[in-house]
């Protein structure tokens, strides 16, 4: 937990006169939180924070003893923001589902370059921590839940769980992406394409029963290291995985890994271009098979939610783990994702002429970010439900 700031005193007569700015904790708190979820939180070094803030380490440290309460402090500061912003609204009000994404939309807006601290980083937290946010979490999903099937009493209690888990991804999506869009037309789409779900027509079955299928490993060594470091790095994080560990899975000595890859960072590269890779095929793919806007879309869709289901490992490190890529690397990466969200938009925009190519690009962050995040939950739906549901954000959200 985050110690208590120490108090600064009043400059004494005949110095300079000077004193600390007296928010100089909110201050090295928001710097933080835009570096950690910007870059991760081992590449963040806290000298930079203090450059960032315009004062010396020591000074920062007179607020935080180390980087771990600084984290802990910013992932706190982001959970009471979203208690904060659906504690006015009333309970059981006529509007109050809409009300509740609305909030939580204009959350995600104001801390756009903050809200990946919770993707990324939730595993780095203490115990104590995580409950604290879990918690908000939690009572977020209860409420919004509650104000759904209020609106269609019709609705079981894992379907009204799997759609609220679908509103919240939405609502966050803002913060998962940096294009362009005035706020207010961001609030409107946003919170429309989340309430959209509200009407969703899911299976009777939402639960995964697919047997996972193994088939044969790989003969060559170089794959062997790829998909044992994917593996560990989506079971312990880049950071805490080493080359011995690598090494040890794929059961080969330290040297061995060295004649594939120049180092863990060059490892991790490759891993990120096999998921690009994947997923510009994908996209091929999806159009191929289509001939109308409506069916591009829906096979885009599909095709995304099999690559994510099939490949649950090397998505959650897609997801996590860019701000560990090396810089040149990591520009060229983003180049390749925004082309692949540009071909989708434009189906998108294609589909409906009332909507723009930028507002297109919205749904369809949203759309990735909810089957991003269904199909990596512990109790994921079957492909078929998220399918559904990232498919009506797109052809009518």
């Amino acid at each position: 937990m985050s110690p208590e700031s120490v108090a600064s005193p009043a400059a004494a007569p005949g110095r300079s006169g000077r004193r600390r700015p007296p928010d100089r904790r909110q201050m090295i708190v928001g710097a933080a939180a835009k570096s950690f979820s910007e870059s991760g939180y081992h590449a963040v070094r806290l000298e930079d924070i203090a450059d960032t803030v315009g004062i010396s380490t020591p000074a920062l440290y007179r607020h935080f003893p180390n980087k771990y309460a600084l984290f802990a402090e910013t992932a706190r500061h982001l959970a009471d923001a979203l208690a904060a912003a659906v504690e006015p609204i009333p309970v059981g009000g006529p509007d109050e589902l809409r009300e509740l994404l609305a909030a939580l939309t204009v959350a995600a807006i104001e801390n756009r370059r903050t809200g990946g601290i919770y993707r990324w980083e939730s595993q780095f937290m203490q115990p104590d921590d995580a409950e604290y946010v879990r918690d908000i979490v939690v009572a977020q999903h209860r409420r919004i839940r509650t104000a759904l099937t209020i609106r269609r009493p019709d609705l079981d209690r894992g379907t009204a769980d799997v759609i609220t888990a679908a509103m919240t991804s939405v609502v966050a999506s803002p913060a998962t992406h940096r294009a362009s869009l005035s706020r207010k037309q961001i609030e409107t789409t946003i919170t429309d394409a989340a309430l959209a779900l509200e009407s969703v027509d899911l299976p009777d079955d939402l639960a995964d029963s697919a047997t996972p299928r193994i088939g044969l490993p790989p003969a060559a060594r170089r794959e062997v290291l790829l998909g044992e470091a994917i593996r560990l790095f989506a079971a312990s994080g880049f950071h805490d995985v080493t080359i011995d560990d690598i090494a040890r899975a794929a059961d080969l000595p330290a040297s061995g890994v060295y004649r594939h890859f120049a180092s863990k960072t060059d490892i991790l590269e490759a891993a990120f271009w096999r998921a690009s890779d994947r997923v510009t095929s994908a996209v091929s793919d999806a159009l191929a098979a289509s001939t109308t806007p409506r069916e591009a879309i829906m096979a885009l869709v599909a095709g995304y939610v099999e690559l994510c289901h099939g490949n649950p490992e090397l998505i959650a490190v897609y997801m996590a783990e860019i701000g560990n890529v090396g810089k040149r690397q990591r520009t060229a990466l983003r180049n390749q994702q925004r082309l692949n969200v540009e071909e989708w938009s434009a189906w998108v925009a294609r589909h409906r002429a009332e909507v723009s190519p930028v507002r297109a690009r919205f749904l369809v962050h949203a759309a990735l970010n909810v089957v991003g995040d269904l199909t990596r939950i512990d109790r994921r739906p079957n492909t078929e439900t998220v399918a559904a549901l990232g498919s009506r954000l797109l052809l009518v959200g």
